[in-house]
């Protein structure tokens, strides 16, 4: 059984993505002839509807307080990363299809290194995030999600749900860059780490850490696509004064 978790997670989430990657590729190899902007407009709602559809049959997934996205202007999110992080997929297509707006995610530079991602990560305004770019992002009236504890997090956390940002503060400066007074908005889903695990267990751990230091890579096997019940919480939006400190936006 155990063997078979590690075959259902690539069967699923990794062929999905190849396979929306791909289309994406499509419509960017078009777009040097064409105006495909209402394609890739359609295949946008086509993506989020997929995600939607396969978040509730799969894991019967619910939004609770998705009242709290604003629908217009600058904030950010904060979100605890699983072992995969499946719900922010989910959150990313339900912002899309209920509030008319893209999340401008940060995520990891080897996603865009990594064959079969890239054409799906720009089609929904991901990058790997510069401070500047960060900042630049909500200036503009973007929402902007991050994990501040990023793969370290999603590769080394368990089931006790521990928050990992080390000393990670970079977050806290871009809020400051961009004027202090940005929304922050904390999500957090209720059995993400139930429904993929990270084998860093038992006597290996140390040896995961260390190779995770190490590489910086995504190493620690990953298994599950167990089929529980999620529930993501979005909680109100918290905001500190513009002449709030790092530490105290932290």
């Amino acid at each position: 059984i155990c063997l078979v978790t590690y075959i259902i997670a690539p069967a699923t989430i990794l062929t999905s993505l190849v396979g929306l990657n791909i289309i994406f590729w499509t419509i960017h190899q078009l777009s040097r002839c064409f105006n495909v902007q209402r394609l890739k407009v359609w295949a946008q709602h086509a993506a989020c509807w997929y995600w939607k559809i396969f978040s509730k049959v799969w894991h019967g997934h619910e939004i609770i307080g998705g009242e709290n996205i604003p629908k217009s202007g600058p904030a950010l999110i904060l979100y605890y990363h699983g072992a995969i992080p499946i719900d922010y997929y989910y959150l990313v297509a339900d912002t899309f299809l209920n509030r008319g707006r893209t999340i401008h995610s940060v995520v990891d530079k080897f996603l865009f290194k990594t064959v079969g991602s890239g054409s799906l990560l720009k089609a929904f305004d991901c990058e790997a995030g510069s401070r500047d770019s960060c900042t630049a992002a909500l200036n503009a009236g973007h929402i902007l999600g991050i994990s501040p504890g990023g793969t370290y997090e999603a590769q080394l956390g368990d089931n006790m749900y521990k928050v990992m940002w080390k000393a990670r503060n970079g977050f806290a400066q871009v809020v400051k860059d961009a004027g202090g007074s940005i929304p922050i908005i904390p999500v957090f889903t209720q059995n993400v780490r139930e429904a993929y695990k990270s084998l860093n267990i038992g006597v290996t751990r140390p040896f995961w850490v260390w190779l995770y230091e190490k590489t910086k890579l995504p190493l620690v096997p990953i298994y599950g696509s167990f089929p529980v019940k999620l529930r993501t919480f979005i909680g109100s939006a918290i905001l500190h004064p513009s002449g709030a400190t790092t530490e105290e936006i932290r």
